[in-house]
């Protein structure tokens, strides 16, 4: 059985190595918002937290075989301009080593005026995306866990509607005795099976490698996270000016990081920093608390609240917040 699973596993994630550069538009953009206040307050994407909270599988799918009961969860997010954002998951153990989950995102823009070329208004229309998913997880070896999730996706615009299929794969290799997890994701993989007017787009395909450290003799736990590994050309990223940018300053674009303090077995605080955030979404010369994120987590037996705040430009910031319940 193992063979088998790892199989799977394995096959799923070839696919990472033909994946091309993001610099074509992409579809579905609401697929990289945070559902996890946790990873969220760490910097946005941590691939590599290996705790039992019922979100963060939407990072990467091994962090499934963590779960020792199930778990049902919900989340909810501020975004701008009275953009409504939530979601729930369900996560369960199958046995001693493996595990499944099911999610589901909802992300509404409200009601938006129509306009023809000439600028004459011709009504209003409403506009959402939504996306659903099963996860599944085994633990390959003793410190070795893999994942899968498959997704259906849909937006509708008005009249208008695109359907795509997306895969996330995912590992986790955890030292427990040395407090060291070490993750590796790939989201996004796949395509449109229907495109608005036929124009069809890239999904935001995204890989991502993280470590996550515990001090043994302190209550502080530090989290290193590299997002969009594939993209490494100018046209990637936003860059002021002609002037070609230096190899420091596109890796610095993929960093973002996180520290938890660990005040007691259930509640912990945390803050994190995201780069790129930082440096393309502030004003030139007004920086301020842009990119940077803290929250709070509170888990009890059968109950657990975590919450976040992120500043994600030097005007806007976004709350996002997860309960969740044992079952």
């Amino acid at each position: 059985m193992k063979k088998k699973h790892f199989g799977l596993i394995l096959s799923l994630s070839l696919c990472v190595l033909p994946a091309r550069s993001q610099s074509l538009q992409t579809a579905f953009e609401f697929m990289r918002l945070p559902s996890s206040a946790h990873a969220s307050s760490l910097g946005g994407n941590a691939v590599s937290i290996p705790d039992a909270h019922s979100a963060l599988f939407l990072s990467n799918p091994a962090l499934i075989t963590g779960y020792a009961s199930p778990v049902a969860g919900l989340n909810a997010m501020t975004w701008f301009a009275g953009t409504k954002v939530a979601g729930a998951q369900w996560c369960s153990p199958i046995d001693g080593r493996s595990g499944y989950a099911l999610n589901a995102r909802y992300v509404s823009y409200g009601e938006m005026t129509g306009t023809a070329a000439d600028g004459s208004i011709t009504g209003s229309y409403k506009a959402k995306d939504m996306a659903t998913g099963i996860s599944y997880a085994y633990r390959l070896t003793d410190n070795l866990s893999g994942g899968v999730t498959g997704s259906f996706i849909c937006s509708r615009y008005s009249s208008l509607t695109s359907v795509a299929v997306g895969v996330d794969m995912g590992l986790l290799y955890s030292i427990p005795d040395e407090g060291i997890a070490l993750g590796l994701s790939a989201a996004n993989l796949g395509g449109q099976i229907k495109a608005f007017e036929n124009t069809f787009q890239k999904l935001p395909f995204n890989l991502s490698a993280g470590v996550t450290w515990k001090l043994s003799h302190a209550p502080l736990r530090f989290t290193l996270t590299m997002d969009r590994l594939t993209e490494w050309d100018r046209d990637d990223f936003h860059f002021a000016g002609d002037a070609a940018p230096r190899f420091a300053e596109i890796f610095r674009r993929h960093l973002s990081f996180g520290a938890d303090i660990l005040l007691t077995d259930r509640l912990y605080v945390a803050a994190g920093c995201n780069l790129c955030r930082r440096e393309e979404m502030s004003e030139k010369g007004n920086r301020g608390l842009t990119g940077i994120s803290i929250g709070t987590g509170l888990n009890m037996e059968r109950f657990s609240f975590d919450l976040s705040y992120g500043k994600y430009q030097i005007s806007e910031s976004s709350l996002l917040l997860n309960v969740a319940f044992r079952i």
